[in-house]
């Protein structure tokens, strides 16, 4: 027992021949005092960082401690502050760098770079991080806790406990890289702690297409919610995803030239595109837009009949969900299965790869030519093609 404390004893002292542990000092000013030698001189340096004002006495003492605790933690493992610019903005806490990724994004959606969508997906990332501390009982409050194995272990998680897909997984690692990378360049963090981080591959997705007897239920919402059907058959005839449902406005439909016009604010990868209309959509598009206004969206959030209040996106989800129990059709035909059936008809009705390539707007499908030319006009082939819901 002797040999072991004078050995536990000595590496204290050799220890504390680098450095001298920090400690929380209370008074006019709070700060944190630490010393850590400098190799240049060979001599302990002194260092100071102040804690950051709190309107609760208690929750800024409890904020000083863990820091003390992160500077401790660094100083035992080798660290030397002189090679490094030691600023309170390392010692942000994981609340206050959530908000201020979310403030920053909700500023980017008012400037239109972002989507709404994007906001609600980070919110859902964010709220999952949490659940996981939570369930966890661990005792992360700091941005600089939380490392690459932190990280990891939260991914495992996801992945094993939850049983998610190997997609779900990628998308909260992304969302991981996108927030540590936010933070790294506000000085938060040194390092992206997401960025070795590697993706898992997806398997391919299976794509399930109306039968039908699918088809025949669906077209029933005709009587049910014909405004909601249309918008419906803008998805299954013309490839429109769905928040650029939301986005459309009457004025973005020429009758006369028979097709559609998705603004680059609007589409996915930010072009200007224009998508045709085949002639088995052009009276059911022409009877839901009536004498509607050019500025009114094409499908509002007022039950989806043309007006003045902007949809959102997860209103049409929702919708979907509701009609699918009501007409007792399976879970695995979401939504995207109307493109999808779209896709597939057309393709089986003999119209070319390429032709269904361009109204469907993918920039690189490799069964088909990599690329054409942007459509300037309504395609005849489209138009014209016998495909039918």
């Amino acid at each position: 027992m002797q040999n072991f404390n004078q050995k536990t004893s000595r590496h204290k002292h050799i220890a504390f021949l680098d450095f001298k542990p920090a400690e929380l000092r209370m008074k006019k000013d709070w700060i944190i005092v630490y010393y850590a030698k400098n190799p240049a001189t060979g001599k302990l340096q002194r260092y100071r960082v102040r804690v950051p004002k709190m309107s609760n006495k208690t929750q800024r003492e409890r904020y000083g401690k863990r820091m003390v605790l992160e500077i401790n933690k660094k100083l035992e493992s080798g660290w030397l502050p002189v090679y490094s610019n030691v600023s309170v903005n390392e010692f942000k806490t994981l609340d206050f760098c959530f908000n201020t990724f979310l403030a920053y994004t909700e500023k980017e959606i008012e400037a239109g770079n972002k989507r709404p969508d994007t906001l609600r997906a980070y919110k859902s990332y964010i709220a999952m991080l949490k659940k996981w501390i939570n369930e966890k009982k661990l005792t992360y409050k700091l941005i600089l806790e939380v490392s690459t194995s932190v990280a990891i272990n939260y991914l495992d998680w996801m992945y094993l406990e939850r049983n998610t897909s190997a997609a779900t997984y990628n998308n909260h690692l992304t969302f991981l890289k996108n927030f540590a990378n936010f933070c790294l360049k506000r000085g938060y963090i040194k390092e992206n702690f997401a960025q070795t981080i590697e993706r898992k591959k997806k398997t391919q997705k299976k794509r399930k297409v109306f039968t039908p007897e699918v088809k025949q239920k669906i077209k029933k919402l005709q009587e049910i919610d014909k405004a909601y059907y249309t918008l419906c058959m803008a998805t299954y005839f013309c490839f429109v995803r769905r928040t650029e449902l939301t986005k459309l406005k009457v004025k973005d439909i020429s009758f006369h030239k028979q097709y559609i016009t998705i603004e680059g604010e609007a589409s996915k990868n930010g072009k200007k595109d224009i998508v045709t209309i085949p002639d088995k959509y052009m009276m059911l598009l022409v009877d839901h837009v009536k004498s509607a206004s050019s500025e009114n969206y094409l499908f509002s959030g007022d039950e989806f009949q043309p007006g003045k209040k902007q949809l959102t996106p997860k209103k049409i989800s929702d919708t979907w969900t509701k009609y699918r129990k009501q007409l007792n059709f399976g879970s695995e035909y979401q939504f995207y299965s109307l493109k999808d059936t779209g896709i597939t008809d057309l393709l089986t009705n003999g119209v070319p790869a390429i032709k269904v390539r361009d109204q469907a707007r993918h920039s690189d499908i490799r069964i088909t030519e990599q690329y054409t030319p942007n459509l300037s006009s309504a395609d005849e082939v489209v138009k014209g093609a016998k495909f039918n819901f």
